[in-house]
């Protein structure tokens, strides 16, 4: 994304005055007192940045002055050799709308956080909390009042004796100057844009959608920009920084649909399918990508891609670099089952797999190991789901083994049992299951074991 050029936002009429009277009243008690001089909004300065991390964390500056004035930009100078060092490697900066944005808030907010650093302690906090731990971002606070300045580095704080409440006043200080809108890309941004006299019918309105829709912007913003005229048609960049210079360029509209698959935001998929950009991409594209990214972890998109005649059973195809290991040929139920899709809310993982088998998705489906979903799996209530619903655990791999070997969870290996599957075989590191009952803390599988010897000859 280029940045975006502003223009200058008009004072409120009763903003400095409204302010020097909150200032004085916050400051009062304080530890370190001001007076009512010191305390003029022009003299009162409140900042936070971020860093660079190991990934895309957000990297930027804001300030927010006495009277109101907001001041955001990624036009910032590394924090630390750490944070430079980040830079070079990070696909991007993290932020949605990059470059160097003004507004106001209204005073009392920014009396209100004032307070908020009283109740805080700012002033009695050490300078610098840093943990020993390495690829974390960097955030910085800065208060200024009356020439007096405080600055509290923060370097995942809380592990080295930091009070939460630093934490969340940062996050306040984001909340009141609205970062959100620039960082990640909320609702509020579309009126700001309309301030800015953007043109939402420019090639740079087509980039910010496809970014807002391939970042962390919700879906109701995405919406809005292609609302407001985002042209989906103009080609984009589907690499925000290639390797080798040359970035592919496709269609907003395909690039898209397939960051609406992958983020699970049935509302735009289901745009983009009214506005013909799913078959235009190919609807065999799209169930590869559907396949690939585990159904989105997304009951809602689940129906979305069935209503647009996409199939949600269909299996990837092989891919040249996959390792010996790796079984291929998987459907969207097979790479849901997986323990690390979802983020780990296996509430989503269970709802998401309700809509696959409702749309016809098959619970024994093997990949090219021969391994069927419950190979791997490592939810509870949604093995319990599967095996409701017709899953066979004596299905064996390719080489023989059971789907007992996907896992050594206690309560999973002895429900895989339970339902006929096989303790015969071995585990990737060579032992089997009775010495892994040893190794790991697997009780109830080790006394299953032992009282069901009948069970080796399955």
């Amino acid at each position: 994304m280029h940045a975006i050029q502003n223009k200058e936002v008009p004072y409120g009429r009763s903003g400095p005055m409204m302010l020097t009277i909150a200032l004085c009243a916050v400051f009062s008690t304080a530890t370190h007192a001001f007076d009512a001089q010191q305390s003029e909004p022009v003299n009162t300065i409140i900042s936070l940045t971020r860093s660079a991390c190991f990934g895309d964390c957000p990297n930027y500056t804001v300030v927010i002055h006495g009277d109101g004035q907001v001041r955001f930009t990624t036009d910032i100078s590394p924090v630390s050799d750490v944070d430079a060092i980040h830079r070079q490697f990070a696909q991007s900066k993290g932020v949605l709308v990059p470059g160097t944005h003004q507004d106001r808030v209204l005073p009392q907010s920014v009396a209100d956080l004032l307070a908020q650093f009283q109740r805080v302690g700012f002033w009695g906090l050490q300078d610098r909390y840093e943990a020993r731990v390495t690829d974390n971002p960097t955030q910085i606070i800065t208060l200024e009042i009356g020439g007096r300045q405080k600055k509290v580095v923060d370097y995942v704080g809380t592990e080295a004796g930091m009070p939460q409440s630093v934490r969340d006043l940062e996050d306040s200080i984001d909340r009141v100057a609205g970062t959100a809108r620039w960082v990640n890309g909320t609702t509020a941004l579309i009126p700001w844009l309309v301030d800015q006299k953007f043109d939402f019918h420019s090639m740079q309105a087509a980039e910010l959608a496809v970014a807002a829709e391939r970042g962390a912007a919700d879906q109701a913003t995405v919406l809005a920009l292609i609302d407001h005229g985002a042209p989906l048609n103009l080609l984009v960049s589907g690499d925000p920084s290639p390797i080798d210079g040359t970035p592919d360029l496709e269609p907003g509209g395909i690039l898209m649909a397939q960051a609406a698959i992958f983020r699970g935001h049935a509302e735009v998929f289901r745009y983009l399918a009214k506005a013909g950009w799913i078959v235009r991409w190919g609807k065999n594209n799209a169930a590869e990508s559907f396949a690939m990214n585990a159904a989105g972890c997304s009951p809602e998109l689940v129906d979305a891609v069935a209503a647009a005649g996409v199939d949600v059973d269909a299996s990837q195809h092989p891919r040249p670099r996959a390792y010996a290991g790796e079984g291929q040929s998987r459907t969207a139920l097979s790479e849901l089952v997986a323990t690390y899709s979802c983020n780990g809310n296996e509430d989503a993982q269970l709802q998401t797999a309700k809509r696959l088998l409702a749309h016809g998705a098959n619970p024994n489906h093997r990949d090219s190991l021969g391994r069927t979903p419950l190979y791997g799996i490592e939810n509870l209530q949604l093995l319990n789901f599967l095996l409701a619903k017709g899953a066979d655990a004596t299905i064996k791999s390719n080489d023989g083994e059971s789907v007992i070997f996907g896992s050594w969870t206690d309560t999973i290996v002895l429900r895989l049992l339970l339902a006929g599957a096989s303790p015969v075989g071995h585990y990737h590191d060579g032992k089997t299951l009775a010495q892994q009952t040893v190794s790991r803390d697997m009780p109830q599988v080790a006394k299953w074991l032992a009282d069901h010897p009948e069970s080796y000859q399955r």
